[in-house]
């Protein structure tokens, strides 16, 4: 145990694996997309244990963004209903 408590690669992945957990409904707010992820950030970040349940609720509770409407730019209809190029066959 004592040779674990002096080793560099040991503190380095436990420092890694705590700052992962701190982070973590940071990441599941991202992941999910939720709505006001600002807020979620900012009480992730207090340096509380009240501030990170808090944002974990959060990042499981609140609704996703939703996605925007598909829009086709170059083309007036979706490409299935387009027609090939002239000279194409």
């Amino acid at each position: 145990m004592n040779t674990l408590a002096h080793s560099g690669v040991f503190w380095a992945g436990l420092i890694a694996g705590l700052v992962l957990l701190y982070f973590l409904p940071t990441m599941i707010g991202i992941i999910r997309k939720v709505e006001s992820q600002g807020l979620l950030i900012f009480l992730n970040v207090l340096p509380t244990g009240v501030g990170w349940f808090a944002a974990m609720v959060m990042a499981f509770m609140l609704p996703r963004r939703e996605p925007p409407p598909l829009t086709y730019l170059r083309y007036p209809y979706p490409p299935q209903y387009q027609q090939a190029p002239r000279g194409y066959w």
